[in-house]
């Protein structure tokens, strides 16, 4: 079906109230701008609505966001009047490179996603897409971004057929708690820290978000725990002292004495060096037995497959593990 019978009364009729919308959709239908709909290819078909409109929003230096707005409007307005118009606008506000970049870190967390899809669903340039991915890994030729006075940089990932792989998927999480929120998170990464397994992760994270509190938040907390709730302090000023990045791979968490986790999730070799009643031994490629573990009073216990068949561990027998037995030999 044509639509460009339509332009004109969409002008018209849907913005008498705002003068600069008006001069922005005029701008966007039927200017001489390279980018104006009206100057792409078989414009006055609603089949090719949305590529026209992607191609005119990827054409844009500023203002993609204000043009997509428009183009919604324009899209209801079609639809109201019966028209068949269907068009998938970017899933996020596409000016702004922090949102960008946070889109990227979830999008390839599928081993599906390619490069090469990101600017039809962005409706950006291609090469915009490729300075994200710079700037999300704070390469040499990118400029990582920052939150919260913090740098967001992942690890350079591997290319590969038009895919990009991580060493462990980036999960940007944005939190607005209260501060009675905040105190109980604590309060369950400090427990959770008590567990051999979980200990480097939960402490990790504690001083992610202790890192990102006011001085107030932190001064208030240190009250409550003092006097109100009274709480031993030393593991909360612990927190101060352990500086990360905004984001560590789970190989980053998971150092000496702790790559429990990260082999029994990943279900990976590792290599233990175990006190038996007779002695120490070397255990190697163990990997865990699913459904063994077992964890009470901040110790646990799991089966593994290992060299030396079947085996039952517990951490209060474990003096060292690593993922290469190269690690234990350097020492």
């Amino acid at each position: 079906m044509k639509i460009d019978q339509y332009i004109d009364e969409f002008l018209r009729t849907q913005f008498r109230r705002d003068r600069d919308g008006l001069e922005t959709a005029k701008t966007l239908f039927k200017s001489d701008k390279e980018y104006a709909l009206t100057r792409t290819f078989d414009y006055m078909e609603s089949d090719s609505l949305e590529a026209n409109m992607r191609a005119s929003v990827q054409k844009m230096v500023r203002g993609k966001d204000t043009a997509i707005r428009v183009y919604r409007k324009f899209v209801q307005f079609l639809q109201d009047r019966g028209v068949d118009a269907k068009v998938s606008f970017p899933p996020i506000p596409v000016d702004n490179a922090l949102e960008r970049i946070m889109y990227l870190a979830k999008y390839f967390h599928s081993p599906d996603a390619k490069v090469q899809d990101l600017p039809d669903i962005l409706w950006v340039s291609e090469r915009t897409i490729n300075t994200d991915i710079q700037n999300m890994s704070g390469g040499s030729s990118g400029e990582a971004v920052r939150i919260l006075g913090r740098e967001f940089r992942v690890p350079e990932p591997e290319r590969s057929r038009g895919r990009l792989h991580h060493e462990s998927t980036v999960h940007p999480l944005f939190l607005t708690e209260n501060l009675t929120q905040i105190l109980v998170m604590f309060k369950g990464l400090r427990k959770m820290a008590e567990d051999r397994l979980y200990r480097r992760y939960a402490e990790a994270t504690a001083a992610d978000i202790w890192e990102q509190l006011s001085d107030y938040a932190r001064n208030r907390i240190r009250t409550v725990l003092k006097e109100l709730l009274p709480e031993d302090l030393s593991w909360y000023e612990g927190l101060d002292e352990d500086v990360y990045d905004c984001f560590l791979s789970e190989r980053q968490c998971s150092v000496r004495d702790n790559v429990w986790l990260y082999c029994i999730k990943n279900e990976t070799p590792f290599f233990v060096e175990y006190r038996e009643d007779d002695g120490i031994v070397l255990y190697r490629d163990c990997r865990y037995i699913r459904g063994t573990y077992h964890a009470e009073a901040g110790e646990f216990r799991l089966e593994v497959m290992c060299d030396a068949g079947r085996k039952l561990l517990t951490s209060d027998r474990v003096l060292r593990s690593c993922y290469l037995v190269e690690e234990l030999a350097a020492d």
